[in-house]
């Protein structure tokens, strides 16, 4: 068990160098968790596998991985690399290892070897065909991974306002595509949702902050946050249990809500014909309790199709 809390350790130790240059053996030794001179031994340890680490000394000194270092390659087939990337975006979507999978991903592209670069940009081109494309920076989503894993409050700086704010981070959540992040302001009595596309800068300021209670299931925090602000808000009834709806409407659908023996529908759009299409898929078994214009939407396709079919 010792090797394998090791061999982690220095994966982690990896991610601070890439993501803090200059970073110094102290902070090193307090955000493992181990002493100062184990965090120098795991530094000659990296130094022996082929990771070039660079030292410089003094108070202003530390460590950082030096420029242009050969990171050792990463042993997968093109095959391997396209089932554990998809994987990984896959899991970054989901409740509590968003965030490991952040990291994973921001590790597995630093590491591999350039014959296969193009294959993993292909992959970040997928699920992207239908929208509009949001950029985030890698050094952002990498650097917020970590002060959600690490329970560190961040300074950001965001380009619509340029304007500095304090948060304390809690979870990265993916939804339709994009990355959002889930944090309270300083001094602020509730959490809310950070796009990660209007973030310029991230830099930790080594602390936590206090915070109100959380929101239990994050991801749901952020579809209901991106749900306001829409013109009409959706309720539907199922007569299925809330884990069986869950399994086939993903979160950045719809919230599913347990309801009894059956389970309610939430959400919010602006394209009633779009909503109504969706819920004509789900089947006759579910029933809208609101709002009254979907009804109608509803009732305008059901005699279009009786007018057309209703003969045959």
């Amino acid at each position: 068990m010792a090797g394998v809390n090791t061999t982690g350790r220095r994966l982690e130790m990896v991610t601070l160098l890439q993501a803090r240059p200059g970073i110094s053996a102290s902070e090193l030794a307090r955000r493992l968790g181990v002493t100062e001179r184990t965090a120098r031994r795991d530094i000659g340890q990296l130094r022996e596998l082929g990771y070039r680490i660079d030292a410089a000394p003094g108070r202003g000194g530390g460590y950082r991985l030096a420029r242009g270092a050969s990171i050792p390659a990463l042993m997968l087939d093109g095959d391997e690399l396209l089932a554990v990337v998809l994987g990984l975006r896959t899991a970054a979507g989901i409740g509590d290892i968003a965030t490991a999978a952040a990291t994973a991903l921001a590790k597995i592209a630093t590491i591999v070897p350039a014959r296969m670069q193009q294959r993993l940009n292909a992959l970040a081109e997928i699920g992207h065909a239908d929208e509009t494309r949001r950029i985030v920076d890698g050094a952002v989503l990498v650097a917020l991974a970590l002060a959600c894993r690490q329970r560190e409050a961040v300074r950001i700086r965001r380009r619509v306002d340029d304007r500095a704010r304090t948060l304390q981070p809690l979870q990265l959540v993916h939804l339709g595509g994009m990355w959002y992040l889930v944090a309270c302001e300083r001094d602020s009595p509730a959490w809310r949702t950070w796009a990660l596309d209007r973030i310029d800068t991230v830099e930790p300021i080594g602390r936590s902050l206090p915070t109100p209670l959380p929101p239990e299931d994050p991801v749901g925090f952020v579809t209901r946050s991106l749900a306001r602000g829409r013109r009409h808000a959706v309720r539907l009834r199922v007569d299925a249990p809330v884990e069986v709806v869950r399994a086939w409407v993903p979160p950045s659908v719809a919230e599913a809500v347990g309801d009894g023996d059956g389970c309610e529908l939430r959400l919010a759009t602006d394209d009633i014909a779009a909503a109504a299409r969706w819920v004509m898929s789900l089947g006759p078994e579910v029933e809208v309790v609101e709002p009254d214009e979907l009804r109608a939407q509803l009732a305008v396709f059901g005699s279009a199709l009786v007018e057309r079919y209703g003969r045959a």
